[in-house]
């Protein structure tokens, strides 16, 4: 599967000995990268406006996933959120997932094998899965994103400043598909700084109430 590229066309005319064009000599320069970049830098700041602002934390998270999807086309985003007892993992935000999906997944389970998000939340560790209809981890659920249109998951911990796994931020996409460098380092980031924002919110909730 392809992907979509930014780019621009750069003409150079040659001349002959009487000043006259003779050729046009062409070239392609693939600007996709630095645009991908510029937009997720432009996104964060966004995302601090909003904390600033004291958005709600869903609403936070829900600008910053949809945004992320527009940077990186085809990509379906999911923020997990882990419940207090690090047991289960609970939906959060999820623009462009089913909604049928999102809520048989919600309250799962962690663990190995529990998919890319329940490994990743059990261990701590990114678990990208390229292929789910055949990979051992999607063995009990592959079932269930097949049948929703997802085909590959890659899902990173969010880990709170003190190691604390906090939820999982998942990139779906509806075609078996590995990271790119650039998508990879785009997705740990997005990652820690949506744990920031989890952080933030907490301590603002828990002032709140220690003021009353």
């Amino acid at each position: 599967y392809g992907q979509n590229r930014i780019g621009y066309v750069v003409k150079n005319p040659l001349y002959d000995d009487h000043g006259q064009p003779q050729y046009i000599i062409g070239s392609t320069v693939d600007i996709t990268e630095h645009k991908q970049v510029q937009q997720q830098i432009d996104n964060e700041l966004e995302m601090l406006k909003l904390q600033i602002a004291d958005a709600p934390l869903l609403a936070v998270l829900e600008q910053f996933t949809r945004s992320f999807e527009v940077t990186f086309p085809g990509t379906m985003c999911s923020i997990l959120l882990l419940d207090e007892l690090g047991l289960h993992l609970n939906h959060g935000v999820a623009p462009s997932l089913p909604a049928a999906y999102c809520k048989a997944i919600d309250g799962i389970a962690i663990g190995m094998g529990v998919g890319s998000c329940g490994t990743a939340a059990y261990t701590g560790q990114a678990t990208i899965v390229a292929d789910i209809a055949s990979d051992p981890l999607w063995k009990d659920f592959a079932g269930l994103a097949l049948s929703h249109g997802l085909a590959s998951c890659w899902s990173i911990p969010i880990i709170s400043t003190k190691g604390r796994v906090l939820g999982t931020f998942a990139n779906y996409h509806a075609y078996p598909c590995s990271p790119q460098p650039i998508e990879l380092q785009a997705i740990k980031r997005a990652a820690y700084l949506i744990g920031l924002a989890i952080e933030h919110d907490r301590v603002e909730k828990q002032l709140a109430e220690d003021q009353r």
